[in-house]
């Protein structure tokens, strides 16, 4: 590709840089990556960034004043700046809608890109070839770049018989060395270009606070940041799953372990994992020889992983990468622990290009808790601005574990503590095909509720194979096919008999509020479920449990639950079941009962 055609130039810096540039950034080309130039002159690094990313944004940083040897008569670089800028706009225009230009001093630019928490894919520092000015430039937009992110710092090798202030290799050495076991050089020669990976030790502990104060220094390193898990469960989708595993070597939080499942797959799912995981200790590939659903997956994960906050990363889905520290602050300053924050998508279309913003369903303004504690009184993430903390407490829900429908983001938007995982995983057969977040959300939900995050974290992907959705989100229309209706109808007997099944176990855990989440997991409305009930299915799933709930609960509460939910012939008939075939005293009495409050009601409809 020429990537100046039709563009004016009076010097070439650029293009024998190129090559390598293309070979780095090739699997990545077609993403929304950010990426910011320090130092753009007439913008033909500029016009190859727009060019070769064509859903990059590119952030511009210049004074277009020049450097000493573009200020200095005589000079051979002696320059026009005035002209140099109007051939950088001119160069430039078509993209106009791409471009960011910053004309402003370096150190002053990244200052208030840092201020505002921007976070970068790509920088490329070509400024001040002055040591002093390399070292800071580095330095600075270090702490912009993605975790993840490629850095590339040009003239290194400028004019080795000037003094060393006044050439860039000090100061690059001197960066490097700073920042010794936070990256991985990719090219060095006249360019060095690195990748960035992350120190815990330095990002994460030392930088995680309460009131101000470093808990690291405070506890004598004896209180670590959460440790998150990712878990890719990936079959069939070579075609987005590299992309998936990026956007998690972008997270700006550092404390993290990610485990990528190949489900079984039948494409080159396994290559593509492996070329993108590459050599990084953070992430862990496992292959399973059969395809056991995305529940199944997830739930053998749960012996593999360590850390006590979990995300079930869809492999056709992206995150953020700010979704890490958003999910982890909120679940570290919530009013109450919950069992997961569930936080909005934006709907793409196959190749990225965002089709909605969706979040989770709306909860009745009576039952909704906002806002977290106060700021100075919680544990702060150092990746979490103030101005950040600030929009997750304005737009952080508590939703309590009693409210019913479907509350939550679909796919990828949901971090889930551990402990509620462990506590609602099933056995018996290993193979669960259906999806992780339609069993995990309502039963975990109803154990310890849960929090809608109203803030955009990862994008959810639409691309005509999804079963919950195969358009964008609509209020008037079904998301899901018709398949995955009838499997989610299927599915939720099965949690049902579950539940009924382990009676003995969690009817005690859940103190009272056993019944109710069995009613949650109905997916129905409390106005539908004498409805849903009474379905011969549904019916016979409580027949099957009913001498295992009736030998857990007293008399009076399993005859009142029983005639709460059945009418009829199918409520003796559980009855009976549940005590072994002859209905007792209480239960002839709470029948009448029951049937008593059946009539005063009808009376009572009719007047």
């Amino acid at each position: 590709m020429n990537y100046f055609d039709g563009s004016a130039f009076s010097r070439d810096w650029t293009s024998h840089h190129i090559p390598i540039w293309e070979k780095l950034l090739r699997e990545r080309a077609q993403e929304p990556l950010r990426v910011l130039e320090i130092g753009s002159f007439e913008g033909r690094s500029a016009l190859f960034f727009l060019k070769f990313l064509p859903n990059c944004h590119l952030t511009c940083i210049d004074t277009f004043e020049g450097s000493v040897e573009h200020r200095t008569p005589g000079s051979r670089h002696h320059t026009d700046m005035s002209e140099v800028e109007a051939r950088f706009d001119a160069n430039t225009k078509l993209f106009s809608d791409r471009l960011e230009k910053l004309k402003a001093f370096s150190i002053e630019a990244l200052s208030e890109l840092q201020r505002e928490s921007r976070r970068f894919d790509v920088v490329y520092v070509d400024g001040d070839h002055h040591a002093a000015s390399a070292f800071t430039d580095a330095q600075q937009s270090w702490d912009l770049l993605a975790s993840g992110g490629i850095m590339i710092l040009d003239d290194y090798l400028w004019q080795p018989a000037k003094p060393a202030a006044e050439r860039p290799k000090p100061g690059i050495d001197a960066f490097l060395q700073a920042r010794a076991g936070e990256y991985e050089v990719l090219h060095n020669d006249y360019q060095v270009i690195v990748r960035k990976t992350w120190s815990p030790s330095r990002d994460a502990a030392s930088g995680f606070t309460i009131g101000g104060r470093s808990i690291d220094e405070a506890s004598g390193g004896s209180i670590k940041p959460p440790l998150v898990s990712f878990v890719v469960i990936a079959w069939n989708y070579g075609r987005y799953v590299g992309a998936t595993i990026d956007s998690i070597k972008a997270q700006d939080y550092p404390n993290f372990e990610c485990l990528v499942i190949d489900n079984g797959s039948t494409d080159d799912s396994v290559e593509v994992i492996a070329r993108h995981v590459g050599n990084d200790s953070r992430f862990r590939i496992e292959t399973l020889p059969e395809n056991l659903g995305q529940l199944g997956a997830a739930f053998w994960s749960l012996d593999k992983i360590k850390g006590g906050f979990v995300s079930f990363v869809d492999a056709d889905d992206v995150l953020l990468s700010t979704y890490a520290s958003m999910h982890v602050q909120a679940h570290l300053a919530l009013r109450q622990s919950v069992a997961f924050t569930s936080s909005s998508v934006a709907e793409m279309d196959a190749v990225g290009n965002i089709l909605a913003a969706a979040g989770g369903g709306a909860v009745d303004s009576q039952s909704q808790t906002r806002n977290l504690h106060v700021e100075a009184s919680v544990f702060r993430l150092p990746t979490v601005s103030q101005q950040h903390f600030q929009q997750l407490s304005a737009r952080t829900v508590l939703v309590p574990r009693w409210a019913s429908g479907w509350q939550w983001s679909p796919g990828t938007a949901n971090m889930y503590r551990a402990s509620h995982l462990r506590l609602v995983r099933r056995g018996g057969e290993a193979r669960h095909m259906r999806a992780a977040d339609g069993y995990f959300n309502f039963m975990c939900h109803g154990f310890g509720g849960s929090a809608l995050i109203d803030v955009v974290l990862s994008g959810y992907r639409l691309h005509g194979e999804n079963a919950f959705s195969n358009h964008e989100s609509s209020p008037w229309l079904r998301s899901g096919t018709p398949e995955y209706y009838r499997l989610a109808e299927e599915a939720t007997l099965t949690d049902i008999d579950f539940l009924l099944a382990n009676a003995g176990r969690y009817a005690w855990m859940l103190d009272g509020g056993y019944w109710s989440v069995l009613d949650l997991i109905t997916r129905e409305t409390p106005k539908r479920l004498r409805r849903f009930y009474g379905d011969r299915k549904v019916f016979a799933v409580f027949l099957a449990n009913a001498p295992t709930l009736a030998a857990e609960f007293r008399s009076r509460v399993f005859c009142r639950e029983i005639l709460a939910r059945f009418s009829g012939s199918q409520a003796r008939k559980i009855l009976r079941a549940g005590y072994g075939g002859k209905l007792k005293q209480r239960a002839y009495g709470e029948i009448a009962l029951s049937e008593l409050r059946k009539a005063l009601s009808i009376l009572r409809k009719h007047k």
